[in-house]
């Protein structure tokens, strides 16, 4: 219909679940967080509840897709609008087992032989339960049983029953009460505020090839948050018949009056009636602030204007950083390995992490029991936040190109390999670095240079989801999505089509080349971590390195 009307690839505002069109709000985010804390803690059950279209299924299939299966074994009931037996068996055939028996106690059994083993592997086994306001009370205790299949040190099976407002009085009941006392992590998910649902619509639009034919107006997005609560199902609902509407109309702005038609379509006559009320009334508060704003924010630019020239230069708070560290030695890799020696490996490694994590607003490892091998459990903890590990082998100068926070391998030997330093920014000859080192967070190039095994690992995401070997010709979204990064690197300046061309190969191997990585026309994961500084993504960091960039 009206897709290649604005100029889409697919409609952008579909109700199916698609894992390319997912955008998580900061509700999102802290939902995702607690999930995976209680996962990785092994706390046995956990709680997500939320409003219906709330996006509670969204992070779930995120949750599940970030479980790498090398450390995780997963399994989601959809519908568990079934008998004891019945879950049981479902459960089992969802984690592979060929269980036909009829009896509860003897699939248990299975189960439990079952989690013992993945246990034995260092497995951690979860299972979802979507839906589950729908399960009985006589359902909830049997998965009260399952929790039962522990060790002496452990829960064999993590369980997080996710479902509407109702699942939490359905808990509180009385029979359920020895159920409800084993929740340690629960999580009620918000709506999105008007800024996400704003946020959210352009995304769904840009995922879906936006190239400007089409838009909305403030006063469509302010009345769809109104009518929407910040609920994705509803804005979803609301903006594809707003679409629908537009394209009828041969617009190509979605306006304040289409989108009180498109609610007038969606609802019955009366509720219309009594919001289109309520969205005029909304709409000419919109601009009366916007008149105002205008007003005042002039005035206020007349004044910041006028204080500018008495105010100290940008770069002035460069001055601030403090000092670094002194190492008096003729042997500066001397103190530095006698300084790191003094740490216990596994608290260095963890800290280490920790600091690139916090640049990246991601969750801090809390603990770590077993060994802190380098780069696997760095890989294994930055895939569970939605971060990649990339390993580079160069000099110090070499890797402070790429712009982003990196972990240096160091030549200081321990008990479980060499420790790694994180480098989280750099200014001119300093590096400011993680853990602190003689009691300074800062070290010159030339003491981390002499400490710098030529291994580095580069910590970055890939929100893109580009892959990491793209064959010529393979027409796909995710090349647009790499074409728009070879774009704003200066290398591509054709169109954004989607198409892996010979045009798009050369530009990757112009930009290879640019930022001294080996060539290789097929892109590889460390071309795609050397563009990762060219993200839109406002929260990327940089360590803002002054040294000369690609």
């Amino acid at each position: 219909m009206y897709t290649k009307y604005f100029g889409f690839n697919e409609k952008p505002f579909t109700l199916t679940p698609n894992p390319r069109f997912i955008y998580l709000s900061k509700h999102h985010k802290e939902a995702f967080a607690h999930l995976l804390y209680g996962i990785n803690n092994h706390y046995g059950f956990i709680e997500l509840i939320g409003e219906v279209g709330a996006g509670k299924t969204t992070v779930l299939r995120t949750l599940l897709g970030q479980l790498n299966e090398e450390s995780y074994r997963s399994a989601l009931i959809f519908n568990p609008c079934l008998t004891g037996v019945e879950l049981l068996r479902s459960i089992n055939h969802e984690f592979g087992l060929n269980s036909s028996s009829e009896y509860a106690n003897e699939l248990l059994g299975e189960l439990n032989t079952f989690l013992v083993q993945e246990n034995t592997r260092g497995i951690t086994v979860v299972l979802v339960i979507d839906e589950a306001q729908n399960l009985s009370p006589e359902i909830l205790e049997q998965l009260r049983l399952i929790s039962n299949l522990e060790t002496e040190n452990d829960k064999l099976i993590q369980i997080i029953l996710a479902g509407q407002l109702e699942l939490s009085a359905l808990l509180e009941l009385p029979q359920l009460r020895q159920l409800n006392q084993r929740i340690a992590v629960r999580y009620r998910l918000r709506t999105m505020s008007n800024d996400e649902t704003c946020a959210y619509i352009r995304h769904r639009m840009v995922i879906a090839g936006e190239t400007g034919g089409v838009s909305f107006s403030q006063s469509a997005y302010t009345l769809i948050h109104l009518y929407s609560h910040g609920l994705p199902r509803l804005i979803n609902n609301l903006c594809d018949r707003a679409l629908l509407i537009a394209y009828g109309d041969e617009q190509r702005r979605v306006t304040a009056s289409i989108t009180i038609r498109a609610i007038r379509e969606l609802l019955n006559a009366t509720q219309a009636r009594r919001l289109a009320l309520v969205c005029v009334g909304v709409t000419a508060i919109v601009v009366c602030l916007a008149l105002a704003l205008n007003i005042t924010g002039g005035m206020a630019s007349k004044q910041i204007s006028k204080s500018a020239d008495t105010s100290p230069p940008e770069y002035a708070s460069t001055a601030k950083l403090p000092a670094a560290s002194p190492v008096v030695t003729d042997h500066p890799f001397l103190q530095l390995q006698q300084e790191i020696l003094l740490h216990n490996q596994n608290d260095f490694q963890l800290r280490t992490f920790n600091a690139i994590a916090e640049k990246w607003g991601a969750l801090p490892i809390k603990t770590f029991s077993g060994d802190f091998t380098v780069p696997d459990v760095y890989s294994r903890f930055a895939a569970n936040r939605n971060l990649r590990v990339t390993a580079f082998t160069g000099t110090l100068t070499d890797v402070i190109r790429f712009n982003i926070p990196f972990m240096a391998l160091t030549k200081v030997p321990g008990r479980t390999g060499r420790y790694c330093l994180a480098v989280t920014s750099v200014r001119q000859n300093t590096a400011m670095v993680s853990p602190p080192l003689f009691g300074s967070s800062t070290l010159s190039i030339n003491d981390l240079g002499s400490i710098a095994a030529g291994t580095f690992y580069l910590v970055w995401q890939n929100p893109d989801h580009i892959p990491y070997r793209i064959k010529m010709g393979d027409k796909r979204f995710e090349v647009r999505a790499l074409q728009a990064l070879l774009r704003q690197a200066g290398t591509y300046r054709d169109a954004i089509d989607g198409i892996y061309s010979n045009i798009t190969a050369k530009a990757v191997t112009d930009f290879q080349s640019s930022a001294r990585i080996p060539r290789d026309e097929m892109v590889g994961e460390l071309t795609l971590a050397a563009l990762a500084r060219y993200s839109t993504n406002p929260k990327a960091p940089s360590i803002s390195s002054t040294e000369g960039s690609p």
